[in-house]
């Protein structure tokens, strides 16, 4: 007999604005902004596969710990798993290969996406979070890193996340499709 331990996961939502008086009645309940729809602020699950030509995940993560934020996904490339799965910028990776992110360095969340040539992630839209982990890795005035993964062995051993280090994205073009 199997004894599945239950997981719960936080789910943190900005206060609530009252729409301003210039959005007329019949647009406030199906505006973005102000509609009633949690659903979109709920946890998700995603399985995301390297690309097998560009070796790459599709996707660039921002933030972490060392920035007193979470790790959100600010871009995703046009045509990936990632975009097909549904990962969009704004997204708040709670975890990844059963690592916590939530209390995660960006250097350690690099290294485990890194390491991995598929991601199981779950993940949760929190564009108010991340509008503020916008703001403070800009205040603190260092360029952010494009931390796409190029992988020249995709049959390399996995390596730890410590020993992981970011590279920049490859000239190499993709293909358009």
């Amino acid at each position: 007999m199997m004894i599945m331990a239950e997981r719960k996961i936080r789910v943190m939502l900005p206060q609530y604005e009252h729409p301003p008086p210039w959005i007329p009645l019949e647009e406030q309940a199906r505006h973005p902004d102000y509609s009633s729809d949690l659903t979109p602020a709920l946890p998700r699950s995603l399985k995301i596969r390297r690309d097998p030509e560009t070796h790459q995940l599709g996707f660039v993560a921002r933030g972490g710990k060392d920035f007193g934020t979470g790790i959100f996904i600010s871009q995703v490339d046009p045509g990936t798993d990632a975009e097909n799965q549904g990962l969009k910028e704004g997204d708040q990776i709670l975890s990844a290969n059963g690592f916590d992110f939530e209390e995660m360095d960006h250097k350690a969340a690099v290294g485990v996406m890194a390491s991995a040539q598929q991601l199981q992630l779950n993940v949760k839209y929190f564009p108010y979070a991340y509008n503020q982990m916008l703001r403070r890795t800009e205040a603190y005035g260092t360029e952010v890193q494009d931390n796409r993964q190029e992988r020249t062995d995709p049959q390399s051993t996995q390596s730890s996340p410590e020993q992981i280090s970011t590279k920049k994205k490859s000239s190499r073009k993709k293909p358009q499709l």
